[in-house]
C-alpha cells in the first residue's frame, strides 16, 4: 500500500523536479552554448532538444505517479501527438530536407553568386533550415531552402566546380 508520505515523495521526485529544473537546465545550455560561440540556430537547437529531454521526463514520471494507466489509450494519445507535432514541422522539415540536398549536391556554397527568383546575389549562410544571401543593394535575404531548390536558382560560380560532371 502507498503511503501518502510515498505519493507526495514521489510528486517530488518525478514531477516537480524535472518541471522546475528542466527549463532551468535547458536555458543554462543554451547560455553556454552561446559563450561558446554557437550559432543562435545551433543554440536554439540545444535549447528545444533540452526541452524536449525534460518534458519526456516529466510525462514518464507523470505516468508513473498516477499509477495504472491504459497502454492503448497512451498509444493513441503518442500517436495522435506525432501526427500534430508533424503537421505543425511539415515546412521546416521540408526546408531541412531541401538543406541537407543542397549541401550534399554541392550546388552551394558560401560566396557563391547566384540569382533566384529574380534577385541576385552572394551567398553569406548556408544553413540546413535557410540560405542567407547578401542581394547585390547590400539587404541581406533569409531565403528557405525549399525555396531555393524548388525555384529557378542559377549558380554563376559553381561551373568550375562541376566541370567534367554535366
Amino acid at each position: 500500500m502507498v503511503t501518502t508520505y510515498q505519493l507526495v515523495l514521489e510528486l517530488v521526485l518525478l514531477v516537480a523536479l524535472p518541471a522546475t529544473v528542466g527549463p532551468v537546465l535547458a536555458h543554462w545550455i543554451g547560455v553556454r552554448a552561446k559563450r561558446r560561440g554557437s550559432t543562435p540556430a545551433r543554440v536554439r537547437g540545444l535549447r528545444i532538444l533540452a526541452s524536449v529531454v525534460w518534458v519526456s521526463i516529466l510525462v514518464v514520471g507523470l505516468s508513473v505517479t498516477l499509477g495504472s494507466y491504459n497502454f492503448l489509450s497512451t498509444l493513441t494519445f503518442s500517436a495522435i501527438a506525432g501526427i500534430a507535432v508533424t503537421l505543425a514541422l511539415q515546412t521546416t522539415l521540408q526546408n531541412f530536407v531541401s538543406g541537407l540536398l543542397l549541401l550534399h549536391h554541392g550546388a552551394l556554397r558560401v560566396g557563391d553568386s547566384i540569382l533566384f527568383s529574380g534577385a541576385k546575389g552572394t551567398v553569406v549562410d548556408l544553413g540546413l533550415v535557410s540560405t542567407v544571401v547578401r542581394l547585390d543593394d547590400g539587404t541581406l535575404a533569409f531565403v528557405s531552402n525549399s525555396n531555393l531548390l524548388s525555384g529557378p536558382l542559377i549558380n554563376y560560380t559553381a561551373a568550375k566546380r562541376f566541370s567534367g560532371e554535366y
